[in-house]
């Protein structure tokens, strides 16, 4: 029983934690008017876009000092989307942007006599993106920071009386209207005025700002207006009159309809008008004969609120056309009363939900409806992270790195257009980059949809990456994701993957990707949906960066000894060969010989020479080295020159660093031996090479390996020779 009775404690102590003054009198209403103008006066445009900034925020950019960014940035909605949601919505970097676009419009005033259209095929996540932000909605305005109000009556059904004891008639605003809104028209920018603290940026902002023109130019609905006349004109004391409004905290609730409505297809139509026979009664006996007339209408459930379609079929057809006269003039006609209505509409609709408007001839509906484009998923990362929320975290030791954000490439590629005007005005030949990208740009596209510029792009080809190219390629994103691998197949087709693959010794790996793709699934289907190539092109560029990575772990190169080498080069090209010289850098005593020449020129280009070859490349290098001593007039280290031959020479020193281990078995056997007893047979030097490089693999190098996963790339390096693949 103590049990029991400790639980209805702490339940009551919870809840007395979160009791708060829901109801307001009109000056203390007015009073935190004064004091939080830019919290109290949200309209729900105003609050909708409060909430999505404060749970994304700005974005990050992550080429700040690039002046060609077209504000392409990073948007994180877990907060918004995913945390506490049922079923999360991952939204892909292009989505976000087009969604944080919209929703500064939001801010900026240009929110009424819209519809927000979320247009994408079947499979998308239509449904779960607007069901989880209409709960991260509900969930703010549910808090201190989320609060508006509204108006509500409490009037005294025997006004005669001074003493205002009788029984009061407590009857909330039907249409959710703002308190502030009961002021007249007329006198509320002179009552602002006053009420407004005089110097302060939020005053000015309040009485310039398109956001805030609402707050002159609307109405308070037809109920409150008649009511609020009805008692100043019987009572003569605006004292009196203001001491029967209060102001209440708006509660949204989708559940029972109170600011959230949203309608299914199959959802019956209700009744048109609402009335309340007892509650006229009232009214009439109070103020006479309908004075106020309290009907209104299921809009009214939801003005200054959030009205959904979820898609535009069956009964959703007749409220989409309803919506016509209300998105056009803001104002709906219950009987020969009007109803001002500035709600939030969305709507859901698949391609083929455009014909309504079409078949109705209502063009100038059409004109209304602000799509936004919500195709399946464009951006690997975002694809890979869906796997990851469906299978949980713990799936990606099943992998070797890259291996399933590839996969997430196969699928994409499926919903990607070949042709792309923009791609091949910027780079003609996507031949060049055979190494690292498809024949069609697929990847490179990927690549920035997924906001990142690959280092592998030419110097060239980066200065043509200007914002006008940006724009047009980011621009293609709309119109791709609406055929190919949907996201419920996809995440099928992952477990299968997963299934058939998983639990075995090795980790899931290319081979498996490749034999899965070419004989796992239907071969029409992958024929007609997987471009040409394109899979042979994910091996390729798979395999030159895992060359390229296992390369960077094993390199090591001694900083002073790379600095020796090309100094003594660039006082060896001042001499003929044969003479024996003192370098004026090093200090080192040395004689030219053809042999250094050659030896170095091959270093510094990354190729052989004949002996001509490599004194015309001492020639061309001793021109240049003339120009910058006369020129620059520096010390020779602190020059481009000799910075720029350093990283040449490093850099094909790491390109050649694989090749004395090509076909040899004991560096082959060591791997496999790393860290069990049989590593130490193996003699020194093949030891440290073998733990620089698998040490280097797990936590140099990003994504990091498992000891298993180093140890099966660099075998896989070994024994697919991709050194001679890519020589």
């Amino acid at each position: 029983m103590s049990g029991a009775k400790d639980a209805l404690i702490f339940w009551e102590t919870e809840i007395g934690k979160k009791k708060e003054k829901t109801v307001l009198s009109y000056a203390e209403y007015l009073e935190q008017v004064r004091q939080g103008p830019e919290r109290v006066l949200r309209n729900i445009f105003q609050l909708f876009y409060d909430m999505v900034m404060l749970y994304v925020g700005e974005g990050v950019n992550e080429y700040p000092e690039d002046p060609e960014s077209i504000g392409f940035v990073k948007y994180d909605c877990s907060r918004l989307l995913v945390e506490g949601a049922d079923t999360p919505f991952l939204a892909d970097r292009p989505f976000a942007n087009r969604f944080m676009d919209q929703i500064r419009g939001l801010r900026q005033g240009f929110q009424q006599n819209r519809i927000y259209a979320y247009d994408g095929p079947s499979g998308c996540g239509k449904s779960t993106f607007l069901n989880n932000l209409l709960r991260s909605f509900e969930a703010y305005a549910g808090t201190t920071d989320g609060q508006i109000f509204e108006i509500l009556w409490e009037i005294d059904e025997n006004l005669s009386s001074e003493s205002g004891r009788g029984q009061k008639l407590v009857l909330p605003c039907p249409s959710h209207d703002y308190p502030i809104l009961i002021i007249p028209k007329e006198y509320r920018a002179g009552f602002l005025g006053k009420l407004l603290p005089e110097g302060t940026a939020i005053r000015e902002k309040i009485f310039r700002a398109k956001e805030y023109e609402w707050l002159f130019q609307g109405e308070v609905c037809t109920i409150c207006k008649s009511i609020f006349g009805a008692l100043l004109e019987k009572l003569g004391n605006l004292d009196r009159v203001l001491g029967m409004v209060k102001a209440k905290v708006y509660r949204f609730d989708r559940r029972v309809g109170e600011g959230i409505s949203i309608f299914n297809p199959g959802d019956k139509p209700v009744k048109d008008n609402f009335n309340n026979a007892q509650i006229q009664r009232k009214l009439d006996k109070i103020f006479g004969i309908d004075v106020v007339r309290y009907t209104f209408s299921l809009l009214a459930r939801t003005n200054n609120g959030i009205y959904v379609l979820m898609d535009i079929k069956g009964n959703n057809e007749d409220r989409m056309l309803e919506l016509h006269n209300v998105i056009s003039e803001g104002v709906h006609k219950v009987g020969d009363i009007e109803e001002q209505i500035n709600s939030l509409f969305f709507a859901l609709m698949n391609p083929e939900d455009k014909r309504i408007i079409t078949d109705k001839k209502m063009e100038s509906f059409a004109g209304r409806i602000k799509y936004n484009k919500l195709p399946f998923v464009l951006e690997p990362a975002t694809e890979a992270n869906i796997y990851r929320n469906v299978f949980g975290d713990a799936v990606d030791e099943a992998f070797l790195p890259r291996i399933m954000k590839n996969f997430a490439r196969a699928i994409i590629a499926s919903r990607m257009h070949i042709d792309c005007k923009p791609l091949k005005e910027w780079i003609p030949n996507m031949g060049s980059y055979k190494r690292f990208c498809d024949e069609n740009g697929l990847l490179l596209r990927m690549e920035i949809y997924g906001g990142i510029i690959p280092d592998w792009l030419s110097e060239d080809d980066r200065k043509k990456f200007t914002a006008p190219v940006r724009r047009a390629l980011i621009a293609e994103g709309p119109n791709e994701g609406d055929h190919g691998f949907d996201g419920r197949e996809s995440i099928e087709m992952f477990r299968e993957f997963l299934s058939r693959y998983g639990g075995r010794a090795s980790l899931i790996n290319m081979d498996n990707l490749m034999d899965f793709f070419k004989y796992r699934i239907d071969k029409e289907r992958r024929d007609r949906d997987i471009p040409k190539n394109f899979l042979a092109s994910l091996v390729d560029s798979y395999d030159y960066t895992v060359l390229s990575e296992v390369k960077e772990a094993l390199y090591f190169y001694n900083e002073e000894q790379v600095s020796k080498d090309v100094l003594n080069y660039l006082c060896a090209i001042n001499y003929e060969p044969g003479s024996k010289i003192k370098c004026e850098y090093t200090g080192e005593e040395m004689e030219v010989t053809i042999d250094f020449l050659k030896l170095m020129a091959s270093r510094l280009s990354g190729r052989q020479m004949t002996d001509q070859e490599a004194l015309r490349y001492a020639q061309d290098t001793q021109r240049k080295y003339i120009t910058v001593v006369v020129r620059e007039r520096a010390k020779i280290t602190d020059t481009d020159l000799y910075r720029d031959l350093c990283n040449a020479y490093k850099r094909n020193l790491k390109e050649k660093v694989l090749q004395p281990f090509v076909g040899n078995d004991n560096f082959r056997g060591a791997i496999i031996a790393y860290n069990t007893r049989g590593f130490d047979t193996f003699d020194t030097r093949i030891r440290e090479h073998v733990s620089r490089m698998m040490k280097n693999l797990m936590v140099k190098l990003k994504p990091g390996y498992t000891e298993q996963g180093a140890k099966e790339i660099c075998l896989y390096v070994l024994d697919r020779k991709l050194t001679e693949k890519f020589n």
